[in-house]
């Protein structure tokens, strides 16, 4: 978890709080932290994205987003998990897989070993290997993408407080304007 708090004593939030009701800071506040949370999805699944030339649309469904308190002991105030999904991907929702002479290329993947069940549509289209050198069994190929992920949440973890503070700025004079009548 990456705790960002915002220090009402700051000049800049010190002014809001004078102005504002603590309901209106509080709505600020709630809409900061979730834009904050959305901002980190679309910046995990892009950086994941640039490292592993996977499309996007396959990544970003691995990003969710959960609305949580904060637990007990640690603070007061909303918070947003972001969780990704870092296992594997099926070579085959990736993009179509290509024969090779010694199995199946997906993208810069290769699977020496792959082959594609003809005889059962339930399984066509899907790309599978051995897990052992007998027959069975078989599971479907995948490809990695923690390093990348991981790689990603390093790249992102430091902007988010710079993000959250902008962001819950941009929020509270929102909120000013609307009580002011000016919007």
């Amino acid at each position: 978890m990456i705790p960002v708090k915002i220090d009402f004593d700051d000049k800049e939030f010190f002014e809001f709080s004078e102005v504002l009701t603590p309901s209106a800071i509080e709505r600020a506040m709630k809409r900061a932290v979730r834009k904050t949370a959305k901002w980190v999805r679309t910046h995990l699944s892009r950086e994941v994205k640039d490292e592993t030339s996977i499309k996007r649309k396959v990544i970003v469904g691995r990003v969710k987003l959960y609305n949580k308190d904060w637990q007990e002991g640690i603070g007061d105030g909303k918070a947003v998990k972001v969780w990704f999904g870092a296992d594997p991907i099926e070579a085959d929702r990736i993009a179509k897989p290509i024969k090779m002479s010694k199995g199946y290329r997906v993208k810069k993947w290769k699977f020496p070993a792959a082959f594609m069940p003809s005889k059962n549509p339930k399984y066509a289209g899907k790309l599978y290997q051995r897990t052992t050198k007998k027959r069975l069994p078989i599971m479907r190929s995948r490809v990695e993408i923690d390093d990348a992920a991981n790689k990603a949440m390093e790249k992102i973890e430091p902007l988010i407080p710079a993000r959250m503070r902008q962001l819950a700025i941009q929020e509270l004079r929102y909120e000013m304007h609307k009580e002011q009548g000016t919007l």
